[in-house]
């Protein structure tokens, strides 16, 4: 970008204008430009350039709302918005001025559902000194789930014989699923196919972690005996949360996973570490057009992180979190429900909580599970053995009681894995019980605007739709897994088509949608969403699944920031560029409104963000900032 200080010459203009239907209205000088005597000189200008506020709120397509040349922003907030002619009078002589060369400028794109901390520790762990104390190994999965059982008892034997691993030491091994789908393999940990029994006697004092992914794991008996030394009551909260007997079978989901690194394995590690990587891996979302995330956190050592990083000022995005501590430190029922009743509910709204990082409610993230488990109950049969991976909550479960908790003592419910129809539907069950135990109005339900995540089968059911609407749900796609949806019509048949994914009939009918990135790829989620488009499996080719849930690609980019900011209660803050809101944009190498779809599912190159009235990344000027 070409940067200017007032006094010392101008940039020329380029001024993009958006055409056709993407121009409802043309923002030029619509807003009253605010004088220097009034407010002081702008601190930086953008000028010379497309921006697009997006701060038309409705569900009517391509209405990305007002278009501007330029805007002045003032400390961290934006000053006002017009031609370039108009900031211009506005600049003094410290002004800096940007020339944007006719780029187009969005908000900064907003995550609404991304674990970034894990995603922090993989990549810059063992570059600030927090590494994988155990000794890993890999073993490629056989065709069953009996022949694959003996190859990892074979396997870490051997490891341990030739390695000379001493008693006591921990032994990690992924389960590469090899030929095998990694659905399959997972299922069978996830039905205890493989399970602690058929390795502890074998490896008796080594604590082994198996493990296909962060969800599919088990423990062996010496290291739930680990695990218990520091959580006395792992076997109690296993199967409360994973079923009745998973802690006999070993069972490690993502809480025993994660745990077992932040709090087993890093207990003893200086917490700057864990802030240090943590603050990397936001640099790393700058660069990606990112200023906000949301996310659940399990774990206490991640909170107290992040909290580190704020009071030091070095917060690298804004992040909103829900706290869920009650999985990642294995509480039993009686204690998730004096823990949230002991915290008196310190959630609040962005504006109302902290600049950078604000509790934003709680969570229990496993409702219905992943998408492999997502309930469908009656609404789809299927047989047996498919039916038998539905993982559908009810009353007594850990999910549906620390929800309920949650809400009775005055807490915001956010994040539930609403992957079903009927999962869904008890997810409202369980929220009209909250209600009258809790003794709250229905405007008061509605004001917490709870979320259900990713919602690949919740269909358009009449009785979950209007529970949807009662409450005011936010549904909150991931996009991404319509690429696993033609594998699993296989299981249920052309039934299921009418329950993918109906985003354009939600959207039609006045629910708030929106979307999560694929990790920081919002891109390829939002040709997703625009094309429909799906992989057949062990295949090049695709199939578009629902062809009339289309959505334009204006409304697409609404999830990811108008919406988006709704979602984590923003809106009045980030979300939109307006006069008064937090200076956070994102400039683009290419014209998103008008580019080919195509060339959007490749990445839509970013140019420069800014974050609080700051330009923290400049592709073309990285020394300018960094």
């Amino acid at each position: 970008m070409n940067y200017r200080i007032m006094g010392q010459g101008f940039p020329t203009l380029s001024i993009l204008f958006l055409m056709g239907l993407l121009l409802p209205r043309s923002g030029l000088s619509q807003n009253p430009v605010p004088s220097v005597e009034e407010q002081g000189y702008a601190d930086t200008l953008l000028v010379s350039g497309k921006i697009v506020t997006m701060d038309d709120r409705s569900n009517v397509p391509n209405t990305p709302g007002n278009i501007y040349e330029a805007m002045a922003i003032q400390g961290k907030r934006i000053m006002a918005l017009g031609t370039t002619e108009e900031m211009k009078s506005l600049a003094g002589p410290r002004t800096r001025i940007v020339d944007l060369g006719g780029k187009t400028t969005i908000p900064g794109l907003i995550q609404t559902h991304y674990h970034l901390f894990t995603r922090a520790v993989a990549e810059y762990g063992p570059a600030v000194g927090l590494e994988d104390p155990s000794v890993q190994l890999t073993v490629v999965a056989e065709e069953t789930a009996e022949s694959t059982t003996k190859k990892l008892r074979e396997a870490i034997t051997n490891a341990i014989r030739v390695q000379r691993i001493p008693a006591g030491k921990w032994i990690t091994v992924r389960l590469d699923p090899g030929q095998q789908e990694r659905e399959e393999v997972g299922g069978w940990l996830y039905l205890r196919k493989i399970n602690r029994r058929q390795f502890d006697s074998a490896i008796p004092d080594h604590p082994i972690l198996i493990k296909v992914n962060a969800a599919q794991g088990i423990f062996n008996g010496a290291a739930i005996a680990e695990m218990k030394k520091l959580f006395p009551t792992w076997e109690e909260s296993s199967d409360w949360e994973n079923g009745p007997g998973s802690a006999a079978d070993g069972r490690a989901a993502v809480p025993d996973q994660g745990a077992l690194t932040f709090e087993v394995w890093w207990s003893d590690e200086p917490l700057d570490k864990l802030a240090e990587a943590l603050r990397l891996h936001g640099l790393d979302l700058q660069e990606l057009g990112i200023t906000t995330v949301a996310t659940r956190i399990l774990y206490p050592r991640v909170i107290a992180a992040y909290h580190l990083l704020n009071r030091k000022g070095m917060m690298s995005n804004r992040l909103a979190y829900y706290i869920e501590s009650q999985r990642g430190n294995f509480f039993n029922l009686t204690t998730v429900r004096q823990f949230y009743k002991g915290m008196g509910a310190p959630w609040t709204t962005h504006s109302g909580g902290g600049e950078m990082l604000w509790l934003n409610g709680m969570a229990n993230e496993s409702w219905d599970g992943e998408l492999w488990h997502g309930c469908l109950g009656s609404d789809v049969p299927a047989p047996p053995e498919v039916k038998a991976r539905e993982k559908c909550p009810a009353p007594g479960s850990k999910s549906w009681e620390s929800y309920k908790a949650a809400i009775v003592n005055g807490w915001r419910p956010v994040q539930a894995h609403g992957v079903g129809s009927h999962g869904l539907r008890l997810y409202i069950q369980m929220l009209e019980e909250a209600m009258k135990e809790g003794n709250y109005s229905l405007e008061y339900m509605r004001g917490l605007r709870t979320t259900a995540e990713h919602n690949a089968f919740v269909g358009t059911l009449p009785d979950v739709m209007a529970g949807v609407k009662k409450f005011g749900i936010i549904l909150n796609v991931k996009p991404i897994n319509l690429t696993n949806i033609p594998r699993l019509r296989g299981d249920y048949g052309e039934q299921l088509t009418p329950f993918i994914m109906p985003v354009k009939t939600w959207i039609d009918e006045g629910i708030r949608v929106t979307f999560e990135a694929d990790f920081t790829n919002f891109w390829s989620e939002i040709y997703t969403l625009v094309t429909r488009e799906a992989p057949l499996p062990n295949s090049s080719e695709t199939v578009v699944l629902n062809p009339k849930e289309r959505i334009d690609r204006v409304t697409a980019l609404k999830m990811a920031t108008t919406w988006a900011s709704e979602y984590m209660m923003a809106e009045d803050t980030i979300g939109t560029l307006e006069p008064g809101k937090y200076a956070d944009f994102t400039v683009l190498d290419k014209d998103f409104f008008t580019i080919p779809v195509d060339e959007i599912k490749e990445g839509v190159p970013i140019a420069m963000t800014g974050l609080n009235g700051q330009i923290v990344y400049d592709r073309d000027q990285p020394e300018t900032v960094r």
